[in-house]
């Protein structure tokens, strides 16, 4: 199999994509047009990549990109790339179900690693749970993201699970440690939840809302 081979050049200041061509000439020995071709002692050039690629595939050849990569052999690594990713993610999930803590604990820490925000509600419903390896999984990995967590946490903190109240005031002072959350934000929440009908839950909201004030008068 030939490869038309895709480089890019700066010409005149500016990106473009070169061809390898054939000039087809006619009857006079004029150039009549410009094909692709691997052995072309000539070339066609295109302002875009994806131009240039169609130029070839119009000839009816495979191409090699300007990185040296052809796209034939990415096409044929992706779908197994695809499947682990799917085969990590759903054995992971399938662990978080587990009848022992300390799997499910074990399962969360692992897609705390993973970084995805999407998983954020499945943690602010972990962090409500009685075991307290599974509660410190899931805030730890609420952690990982930061003031993008914010919102969730303060639909927590008015849930009727008052230890995923208590959680969600734990994240949040362990977020003002780190300097990760913007005071000002939560300040009115963490205010109203000093009247929380629980004792413990409104321990916690006084004593983070003593932290959230601190960093605020800092900032």
């Amino acid at each position: 199999m030939q490869y038309v081979s895709i480089k890019k050049v700066i010409k005149d200041g500016r990106e473009v994509f070169q061809v390898p061509a054939l000039n087809l000439k006619n009857s006079q020995g004029a150039t009549k047009q410009r094909i692709a071709h691997p052995l072309g002692d000539d070339y066609l050039e295109f302002n875009t990549l994806e131009d240039a690629i169609r130029s070839a595939e119009l000839s009816g050849f495979k191409y090699i990109l300007p990185d040296g990569t052809k796209p034939l052999e990415a096409k044929k690594e992706q779908p197994l790339n695809n499947n682990i990713d799917d085969m990590v993610y759903n054995t992971l999930i399938k662990q978080v179900n587990d009848i022992n803590p300390s799997v499910v604990a074990a399962s969360i820490t692992a897609l705390g690693e993973l970084g995805d925000i999407k998983l954020i509600d499945l943690f602010i419903e972990k962090m409500g749970e009685d075991n307290d390896s599974v509660r410190t999984s899931a805030i730890n990995s609420i952690l990982t993201f930061g003031e993008a967590g914010t919102e969730k946490l303060l639909q927590a903190l008015k849930d009727e699970n008052w230890v995923r109240r208590n959680s969600a005031l734990i994240t949040f002072s362990r977020l003002i440690d780190n300097e990760t959350v913007n005071p000002e934000k939560i300040l009115p929440s963490l205010i109203e939840m000093t009247e929380d009908k629980n004792t413990i839950v409104k321990t916690s909201a006084i004593q983070t809302l003593g932290k959230a004030y601190k960093l605020y008068k800092k900032d």
